[in-house]
């Protein structure tokens, strides 16, 4: 297929200081009359159990890496947490055209880094399709990329053990601290991903520094420098949404949405194109689970901040896609959600590898509903 050029920005500013944000949680819920939600479960509050750990991460990518077809690699990301944890990270297949995907930035939304499991011993398979994706593409997954604040043994300056969104960087303690961190704790890696030319920049200062101060997200950058992806797909986790019908929402999908940025950047119809090619491949995505009774995806009210995983891949040159899946679950539902991570990731690389996402019809993005209320497991409901 021929693939566009990825173009490398000069340099990035934002201006202003950015306020503190949770984009997966509400900031404020009404518990008064909660929505009906159907089906009514199962919840679930950060329960571990059944999911890799750090280290039965490692050793089960190990054990597909035994056993793969093709062309599979497992090693340490650029950069190690604070903690001295490598971040897995998989390459599968030796195409010309690379892709990338990562997953659990935030350390509380695990269940989409099962589903990178099951999608890496997917393609690691002896099936003609992945044969074919192996022979087109070179696939970059990082399954983990939080893996201290998924289940480091650490706890912040209050008391708290992980999981828990953020990194662990118990650096400032007394505000004012940097934005989009936790006091205490560490930092929210899904906000400080560089767009400029450098990948140690640091997105909330002026001009072209090196003081990016979080090394997860720095691994990505460098990983984005190394492998220049023509698509980048975040995943993620949200809490529970239910639409007008009273359906369960399971998961939310957005694209880059950085115009001002983009537009202060000079990137005109290089950004037009990126957004399409990401809108293409959101439609491939959706169009993949669409018949899926499992699989109700909304589009996701995200922010324009271009630090984001999304908005910065996108400010790169990259198409660049999020997906949030239903977060905050039981065992039987978590295993939709990883299993929607997984056929939308692979329907998505397989439409990539024939060419066919680029002349894919953006009738499901102009359809896309908004995402629905927010739902309160019950015991937090009314009080």
């Amino acid at each position: 297929m021929s693939s566009r050029p990825i173009h490398r920005l000069r340099t990035a500013l934002v201006v202003g200081v950015c306020t503190l944000g949770l984009a997966a949680v509400p900031a404020a819920t009404s518990v008064a009359d909660p929505p009906p939600a159907t089906p009514g479960g199962p919840w679930g509050e950060g329960n571990l159990s059944g999911l890799h750990s750090y280290e039965q991460l490692w050793s089960t990518l190990r054990q597909i890496d035994s056993s793969a077809k093709g062309s599979f690699d497992v090693s340490p990301a650029p950069r190690q947490s604070n903690t001295g944890r490598d971040i897995p990270v998989v390459t599968i297949g030796d195409g010309a055209t690379n892709v990338m995907f990562i997953a659990n930035q935030h350390g509380d939304e695990f269940v989409v880094s099962e589903g990178m499991v099951s999608l890496i011993r997917t393609l690691a398979n002896g099936s003609r399709s992945s044969e074919e994706i192996r022979e087109s593409l070179t696939v970059t997954i990082v399954p983990r990329v939080n893996v201290d604040g998924f289940d480091a043994d650490v706890t912040d300056t209050a008391g708290r053990t992980t999981p828990w969104r953020q990194n662990y960087d118990p650096s400032c303690t007394v505000a004012p601290c940097d934005p989009f961190y936790a006091i205490g704790r560490g930092y929210d890696m899904n906000r400080y991903h560089s767009y400029s030319e450098s990948a140690l920049d640091h997105p909330y200062l002026p001009g072209l520094d090196n003081l990016n101060p979080v090394p997860e997200s720095v691994a990505m950058r460098l990983l984005w420098d190394e492998r220049q992806p023509e698509l980048v797909v975040d995943f993620h986790h949200q809490g529970t949404y239910v639409d007008d019908d009273g359906r369960m929402i399971t998961g939310s999908i957005m694209w880059p949405n950085a115009d001002e940025e983009a537009e202060r950047l000079g990137l005109g119809d290089t950004w037009t194109e990126t957004i399409e090619d990401s809108q293409r491949a959101v439609a491939v995505m959706l169009n993949s689970v669409e018949s899926k009774g499992y699989a109700n995806i909304t589009r996701y009210p995200s922010t324009t901040t271009p630090g984001i995983a999304r908005n910065a891949y996108g400010l790169l040159g990259s198409a660049s896609v999020l997906f949030e899946m239903r977060g905050g679950i039981g065992q039987k539902s978590g295993g939709y959600i990883a299993k929607t991570a997984e056929t939308t990731g692979f329907a998505l690389l397989e439409s990539v590898a024939d060419g066919s996402w680029l002349t894919t019809d953006l009738a499901p993005v102009r359809n896309i509903r908004e995402r629905g209320d927010f739902v309160e497991a019950p015991e937090r409901q009314h009080g």
